[in-house]
């Protein structure tokens, strides 16, 4: 079969590789669509996570073709795939943390193993509505693509808490910023302001809901939203309610904390891949409540069916479909952030 291989930064190598073979309680998927995510650009550029001969990718939708001993899967059936293989045998996966695994997710999909940059992908632990998720008729292939990544927009938008009428600002509008957008606008937040340098990013959030739009390039994000919430205590940053990291810069960090009220929410939904400084002093003199949102807990179902039912429409996030022989292309049009949103890789694109 043809995969996509990374050999070293910015050098992929699309090759034929051995066909996976699924042994009971695994299976193998016929991918038809593959996205790619921020943490695959860490990998091209950089090398983050990657190794040589490294086949990436982690969101994608295909077909099943084998699961032997797999119950409630078959042939034929369409599906999308939690990358992230728990153990389900830990403390943490019995209390329903699966994110959470202590056993280091030694078997995930595009890291450990080899990714859906590829005609086919094996699936090494397939336990139904757990790392397996069946896809209606009503989610196309490149709805359950998104899956993943919409999932992790969900889990940031849940760890806020309630956000019903609540003002939020989210920093950054790439993928993952956009998926906790169109949530936020599901959850009933009241006014969501969007940062991002790009234009394109910034008329992608005000399509999904987006009340306020700001360039964190150009606009002083605190003076906004001084001026939209009001002053905080003793005059000082602003009365923001909760904020969303997913831009993973220093500066977006600043701001979240300058503009959260007192005893407001950060939820650090990012990859930040390098050290940045900051006073802990604001945290505690605001006693702001920060939280990680590492990937997703059980957010796969309630996203499957925000896209079966229209609430969320894959085309809002998809800017661009490239074939799996167009790799290298896909990678640049992806780090293109004036230019694109989702960038996905067809396998069977001619």
């Amino acid at each position: 079969m043809r995969a996509v291989r990374w050999n070293a930064p910015e050098q992929l190598e699309l090759v034929e590789a051995d066909e996976p073979v699924a042994a009971a309680g695994q299976a193998v998927v016929e991918v038809a669509t593959a996205g790619i995510c921020g943490s695959d650009l860490h990998a091209y550029s950089h090398g983050f996570a990657a190794r040589p001969g490294q086949v990436l990718g982690h969101e994608f939708s295909g077909v099943v073709l084998d699961a032997p001993g797999v119950e409630g899967l078959a042939a034929g059936q369409r599906v999308t795939v939690r990358p992230l293989i728990p153990c389900g045998r830990c403390d943490r996966c019995a209390a329903g943390d699966p994110q959470l695994c202590e056993s280091g997710h030694e078997q995930n999909i595009g890291y450990a193993s080899p990714g859906a940059f590829a005609e086919r992908v094996l699936i090494p632990r397939a336990v139904v509505d757990e790392t397996v998720f069946a896809l209606p008729e009503a989610v196309d292939d490149r709805g359950g693509a998104l899956v993943e990544p919409l999932a992790v927009g969900l889990r940031a938008v849940r760890r806020c808490g309630d956000v019903a009428g609540r003002t939020v600002l989210v920093l950054g509008a790439g993928m993952i910023g956009l998926a906790a957008t169109r949530f936020l606008k599901l959850a009933g937040a009241g006014t969501i302001v969007v940062t991002d340098p790009s234009a394109a990013r910034r008329e992608a959030a005000r399509a999904l809901g987006a009340d306020v739009l700001l360039d964190p390039l150009r606009d002083s994000t605190l003076k906004a939203m001084r001026e939209l919430t009001g002053p905080g205590a003793m005059g000082l940053g602003a009365r923001v309610d909760a904020a969303i990291d997913c831009a993973g810069v220093a500066t977006a960090f600043a701001d979240a904390v300058k503009c959260l009220r007192g005893g407001g929410t950060l939820v650090l939904a990012a990859i930040y891949a390098r050290r940045i400084e900051f006073s802990p002093d604001r945290l505690t003199e605001k006693e702001l409540v920060v939280r990680g949102s590492f990937a997703y807990r059980d957010e796969f179902p309630a996203v499957i069916e925000a896209l079966a039912s229209g609430d969320v429409e894959p085309e809002r996030f998809v800017s661009h479909t490239f074939a799996l022989g167009d790799a290298e292309a896909a990678f640049r049009a992806q780090l293109d952030k004036d230019a694109s949103l989702k960038v996905l890789l067809v396998p069977g694109q001619a």
